[in-house]
């Protein structure tokens, strides 16, 4: 199959690490999204990336990018709105947009594959980002009555 650049049109964004990368569970920092789309659509994600179920009955790939390139320079994800003007707004899960991808063939060391990455995002409907349950701030308590830490050294 020829390298080619594609649109993957009308996906839920979820997880937009789009603006800075992120260290992923392997130590290298990439940029990464994941794609949800329903049941109709698998045969065709599946030409870019792994195709996985989630719980609410849709499925997901996720598209990344390493954070630089073979070279050592900086790689950036072009971010934009439905009209093409740069955004810097955090995209929410359950935001809707389009995905420009690259693909391509590669073998190395007697395996090949095809891989796909992240060029830019398009988002036309922003779910406002709001950040997860966190703790409550609690009060300070002056507990008198606690014993004073050990002395053994």
């Amino acid at each position: 199959m020829p390298n080619s650049t594609t649109i993957l049109r009308n996906v839920t964004l979820n997880y937009a690490k789009v603006y800075k990368p992120q260290t992923n569970q392997y130590g290298k920092e990439i940029f990464d999204i994941q794609l949800e789309f329903d049941k109709k659509r698998v045969k065709e994600m599946s030409e870019f990336g792994k195709v996985r179920d989630l719980p609410n009955g849709n499925f997901a790939i996720n598209i990344t990018r390493p954070s630089k390139n073979s070279k050592g320079q900086k790689n950036s994800i072009r971010v934009v709105d439905g009209e093409k003007n740069s955004m810097k707004a955090d995209i929410g899960n359950g935001s809707i947009g389009n995905v420009m991808v690259y693909s391509y063939d590669w073998e190395f060391g007697g395996k090949s594959g095809r891989k796909t990455v992240l060029i830019a995002v398009q988002v036309t409907d922003l779910v406002a980002y709001t950040p997860t349950e966190d703790f409550d701030v609690m009060a300070s308590e002056d507990n008198t009555d606690e014993v004073a830490p050990a002395q053994d050294f």
